[in-house]
């Protein structure tokens, strides 16, 4: 397992039951990204990812070489195996305007995230937080729109730890 990627997302033709040949296919013309692995499969293209971010890249290229006939799966956790189950934790850092600060930091904290550092220096605050991947999912596209789009976002993984157990865990 590449241990650096912690997310991931399928792409499958619409038009074809043959996904690995799909997939194999799709490799040859797709460009070589940063933070990102691809892996031909029978469930389709794998797209290996360092953060739900680096997703979108492969995704706009894939959507250009086969328009409407591909689908793409939720992005999915992908958790470690072995005497316990462990999930990635992620860094956050995010650089917002002044008056979009304190509802970053209170949607991270629902988030079940860490608030590590707040930096209210001009000339923007700056959040640093930890959180589980899991709890992360769908939060770039929530802090942009809770900054209006002008937040700065970067993700990257920081650890595995063990899943904690209990009727409040949530796991992916």
């Amino acid at each position: 397992m590449d241990y650096e990627y912690p997310i991931e997302q399928f792409a499958r033709s619409a038009r074809t039951q043959f996904q690995l040949g799909f997939a194999r296919m799709t490799m040859k013309l797709m460009p070589d990204f940063d933070d990102v692995v691809l892996e031909p499969s029978a469930q389709g293209l794998k797209i290996l990812g360092a953060s739900e971010m680096a997703l979108a890249s492969p995704g706009e290229v894939i959507r250009r070489i086969h328009s409407s006939e591909v689908d793409f799966g939720e992005p999915r956790v992908r958790l470690l195996y072995g005497m316990k189950v462990c999930e990635p934790v992620m860094w956050v850092r995010a650089s917002i305007g002044h008056k979009y600060a304190e509802g970053v930091v209170q949607e991270l904290i629902q988030r079940n995230a860490e608030i590590e550092e707040v930096d209210w220096m001009p000339p923007r605050p700056e959040v640093l937080a930890k959180a589980p991947l899991r709890s992360l999912l769908g939060y770039p596209q929530a802090l942009a729109s809770l900054s209006q789009n002008t937040a700065d976002l970067k993700m990257w993984l920081s650890h595995y730890a063990a899943i904690p157990s209990g009727p409040d865990n949530d796991a992916a």
